[in-house]
């Protein structure tokens, strides 16, 4: 590992009153959570707390995304700009039309 890299640990712990077990989350070496519950288990200690990362850094990731974008287009993000949708992240192909072209028109002479 790359010595500027910063790991995220989850670890157990022995409760404070010696009846039961803490989940632990520790961000370089310092510790940034300790859960509030006490488990039966080291291995559901580690589990709870796994899942309140795993659920906090996803919604962190989510919102920031949804900022970013939002700075990026000057506006909140549209479906077709954040290329949700059947086939919206495709390029056309010389012989299909484009988004501006109209299709099926036919006018009679």
């Amino acid at each position: 590992m790359a010595d500027d890299a910063t790991m995220i640990e989850v670890e157990t712990d022995e409760a404070s009153d010696s009846w039961g077990f803490v989940g632990v989350v520790r961000v370089g070496g310092i510790e940034a959570y300790r859960t509030v519950r006490r488990y039966p288990s080291p291995s559901v200690a580690r589990a709870a707390v796994m899942q309140l990362l795993v659920g906090s850094l996803g919604i962190l990731l989510a919102g920031q995304e949804w900022r970013a974008a939002a700075d990026e287009f000057g506006h909140p993000p549209l479906r077709v700009e954040l290329g949700f949708g059947l086939g919206l992240d495709r390029q056309p192909r010389g012989d299909e039309p484009s988004a501006g072209d109209v299709v099926g028109v036919v006018h009679d002479p």
